[in-house]
């Protein structure tokens, strides 16, 4: 393999910022080109980071770069084309997540281009440091069993501001017209750092509602589930929360046998016969999980070993994803409508 890797960025939105930072960092790989439908936000993207080549057609990038590997950092609809077109080329592929928009499509790709390329799903939140912190607490006994985990995520960037203006959608266009919202889009992320955290897990029952007319998704969801010893696990989603801010604002309860361990706005704490406490600066930890996740991808690459979150691991993440959806519409989720 080269000693630096040549790789192609594909879309250039607002995720696009973090994803090129950390390729900057990068010892062992350099962006070469930025490749978006639109050429004139592609060509700013690639501006600011002194990227050579701008493309507006992923055809045409992968026909004139030699590349190595490419980040796929485009809405979920264009994971399997792009994914495939890599591979057509022998291009290795760290694609954002999810692998595809169903889990049917996924298992397809998955199976199609195994062999043919490496290939990682960008679930970087589980890379960011306070959730490796809690990680190595439960690795190393401190926490026990694992009894109960209880995990909630409110925002408010969906309510309309004073311009009728959506902050969220402002961010993400995409977000105002997919028909799968909150559980698709962020509780997907819950769900895999979960999974990373207590093992793998069984959806028990899920609920989901709408209460944007104008929107297709989902604005609101409850999901429960158990750990393969029994845990029960209760994940819950609001994108319409008065009082919340429009960014990250997680809390997640751990509880086990020996001592318990919290995630809020400040940091994370394991509270038992001895408090270890540890401050997060949550806007620092953020880029720092897209840091680790590609420098993670580079190495793994190089070295020709396993992806922590290769297409196995996200398979798994997607069917919780599917069964919440089933379970839901079982379950004759509600549609309310303001």
């Amino acid at each position: 393999m080269a000693a630096k890797l040549r790789v192609g960025l594909i879309g250039a939105g607002d995720i696009s910022q973090y994803h090129l930072a950390a390729w900057h960092k990068t010892e062992h790989a350099v962006v070469v080109a930025v490749c978006d439908r639109d050429a004139t936000r592609a060509g700013a993207r690639a501006g600011e980071f002194g990227i050579p080549a701008v493309y507006s057609d992923a055809a045409a990038m992968f026909a004139a770069e030699k590349l190595d590997a490419v980040d796929i950092a485009t809405w979920r609809e264009t994971h399997v084309e792009l994914t495939r077109l890599a591979a057509t080329h022998g291009v290795h592929v760290l694609c954002q997540k999810p692998l595809a928009p169903t889990l049917t499509e996924a298992e397809s790709l998955a199976a199609e281009v195994g062999g043919r390329i490496r290939l990682m799903v960008n679930e970087n939140r589980r890379f960011a440091p306070h959730f490796r912190a809690i990680r190595r607490w439960i690795d190393e006994g401190r926490v026990g069993p694992v009894r109960q985990c209880v995990s909630t995520m409110h925002r408010s960037g969906f309510i309309k501001d004073a311009n009728g203006r959506r902050p969220a959608v402002e961010r993400a266009p995409f977000m105002a017209r997919e028909p799968r919202l909150m559980i698709a889009e962020t509780l997907i992320h819950q769900l895999d750092v979960l999974r990373f955290l207590l093992g793998d897990m069984t959806m028990i029952a899920a609920r989901t509602l709408r209460t944007e007319p104008d929107m297709p998704g989902e604005t609101l969801a409850t999901l429960m589930l158990e750990t393969g010893t029994g845990a029960p696990v209760v994940i819950a989603g609001s994108f319409v929360a008065p009082g919340f801010g429009t960014a990250v604002s997680d809390r997640i309860e751990i509880i086990g046998t020996h001592a318990s361990v919290i995630l809020d706005g400040r940091g994370i704490e394991l509270r038992g016969a001895a408090t270890e406490r540890i401050a997060v600066d949550y806007g620092a930890a953020y880029q720092a999980c897209f840091d680790a996740g590609i420098a993670h991808f580079v190495e793994r690459l190089r070295a020709n070993l396993p992806f922590e979150t290769g297409p196995d691991d996200n398979l798994r993440t997607l069917k919780l994803v599917e069964d919440a959806y089933a379970l839901a519409a079982r379950g004759q989720s509600a549609n309310f409508l303001s």
